[in-house]
C-alpha cells in the first residue's frame, strides 16, 4: 500500500513537471514611435491601452491573472519595428500585440511572417491600408475603418458641398501612395476632377514645393493625405503660401499637435476624418467611461483625442476576448474568442468580427478644428 502511494505521488510530481506553469501575469506587447515624428500618435495609444489594462487590474486582471503592459519605441523604423517585435515576443512572451503604427511598418512585419511563425494575436494595427487588410490574415484583426473609406467620406464630404475640383498634398512612401489610389478611385465614384498633386519627400519639412504645385491648380478643396508631424507642418506651410481652400485630412493625426505646431490661426477650419469616437464630444457609455478613468487614475498631462481613444479600443477587445476565452488563456484560444465577437459590444461601441471578417469597424466621422483649438462634429 505504501509503496503504491509513492509511486502515485511519482507519477503525480513528474505529470506536474510536465505541465507548463501558469504565469503570475499575462504580458501585452505594443510597438510604436514615442519618440520620432508620429511620437504623439504613439504616445496617445499607449496611454488608451494603459488606461483600459490599469483599470482590469483594478478589477482583478482576467482569469484572475494581472496584464502587463511593455512598450517598445521603434522611432518610426520599419527595420526597428520587425526587430523590437520579434525581440519583444522572445524576451516577454505576450499573450497579443496592440497597435502596431505605420503603414510601411505593418507591411513588414505582415511580411516578415514573424506573427504566423509566434502565432500572436496582433490588435488594432493603427494603419487603414486595403494592402494590409487583403488577403485576410488570420492573427490581425483591425478595429479602424480602412483608408479608403476614409478618403471616401472626405470626397463624399466635397462633393456635398459642392466642391468640382479637389487637390492632394501627400508624402512619397506606400502610406502616401495608398491614400492617393483610394483618392482616384473616390473622384471617380462621386464624378469629381483632381485638381493637383503635390508629393513631399517622406519626413521633409520642406513641402513649399508641393503646395505650389496644388496651388497651381486652383483647387476648391484639398485632401491632406499625411500622417502626424508633417500635417502640422503642411497646415501651417498651406496657410502661410495662401492656400485657402477647405482641407481635410485623415485620421492618423492629432488636432492638438496641429494647433501646437501651425497655431490657432492656421489650424483653425481645419478638417478631420475620426474613425473612433472623440472622447471630448461623444455620449457613447465608452466616451464617459474613458473620460473617467483619464480623471481619477490618468495622467492630467495627457491630453484624451480619438487616437488615444483606438488604444482604449484595442486593449478591450483584448480584454473582452480574453475574459470570454477558457483558462488557461492560448494566443490560439484569444484568437478563436475574437473571432467569435459578432458583435462586440465595448460600452455602446460596436465591432464584428468572425473567421472570414476581421474589420471590425466602418465607423467615420468628419470633425472641424474650430475657435479654441475644440473639435466640432
Amino acid at each position: 500500500m505504501i509503496r503504491r502511494c509513492l509511486t502515485l505521488l511519482c507519477l503525480t510530481a513528474t505529470l506536474a513537471a510536465a505541465l507548463p506553469a501558469r504565469a503570475a501575469e499575462l504580458t501585452v506587447l505594443q510597438v510604436a514611435d514615442y519618440s520620432a515624428s508620429r511620437a504623439s500618435l504613439g504616445r496617445a495609444l499607449r496611454y488608451g491601452v494603459r488606461l483600459a489594462i490599469d483599470d482590469a487590474n483594478r478589477k482583478g486582471g482576467v482569469h484572475g491573472q494581472k496584464i502587463k503592459l511593455v512598450a517598445l519605441d521603434d522611432r518610426y523604423e520599419v527595420d526597428e519595428t520587425v526587430r523590437l517585435l520579434k525581440e519583444g515576443i522572445d524576451t516577454h512572451t505576450p499573450l497579443a500585440i496592440v497597435n502596431i503604427l505605420g503603414t510601411a511598418n505593418t507591411a513588414a512585419v505582415l511580411k516578415s511572417g514573424v506573427l504566423e511563425a509566434a502565432r500572436i494575436p496582433l490588435i488594432g494595427p493603427y494603419p487603414g491600408g486595403d494592402h494590409l487588410r487583403t488577403p485576410l490574415n488570420p492573427w490581425v484583426f483591425h478595429v479602424r475603418a480602412s483608408y479608403a473609406e476614409e478618403v471616401e467620406r472626405i470626397v463624399r464630404h466635397f462633393a456635398n458641398s459642392g466642391i468640382k475640383r479637389v487637390g492632394i498634398l501627400h508624402e512619397d512612401d506606400p502610406f502616401g501612395e495608398s491614400i492617393h489610389s483610394a483618392f482616384v478611385d473616390a473622384l471617380k465614384t462621386y464624378g469629381l476632377s483632381a485638381s493637383g498633386r503635390g508629393v513631399s519627400p517622406r519626413g521633409s519639412v520642406d513641402v513649399s514645393a508641393a503646395i505650389a504645385t496644388v496651388m497651381a491648380s486652383d483647387p476648391q478643396g484639398v485632401l491632406i493625405g499625411t500622417a502626424g508631424s508633417p500635417t502640422a507642418v503642411t497646415v501651417k506651410a498651406a496657410h502661410a503660401a495662401g492656400l485657402f481652400a477647405p482641407k481635410v485630412g485623415i485620421s492618423v493625426n492629432d488636432a492638438a499637435q496641429i494647433i501646437k505646431t501651425a497655431g490657432a490661426d492656421a489650424a483653425r477650419g481645419f478638417g478631420m476624418v475620426s474613425v473612433m469616437p472623440d472622447p471630448a464630444a461623444c455620449t457613447l457609455p465608452i466616451c464617459e467611461e474613458l473620460r473617467t478613468l483619464h480623471a481619477t487614475h490618468g495622467d492630467r498631462g495627457e491630453t484624451l483625442s480619438p487616437n488615444t481613444m483606438e488604444g482604449f479600443v484595442s486593449a478591450r477587445l483584448l480584454l473582452l476576448a480574453a475574459g470570454n476565452a477558457a483558462p488557461p488563456l492560448t494566443r490560439t484560444k484569444l484568437r478563436d474568442a475574437i473571432e467569435s465577437l459578432n458583435p462586440a459590444n465595448l460600452s455602446g461601441f460596436l465591432l464584428s468580427y468572425s473567421p472570414t471578417r476581421h474589420n471590425g469597424s466602418t465607423y467615420r466621422d468628419i470633425g472641424v478644428i474650430g475657435a479654441g483649438g475644440r473639435m466640432m462634429y
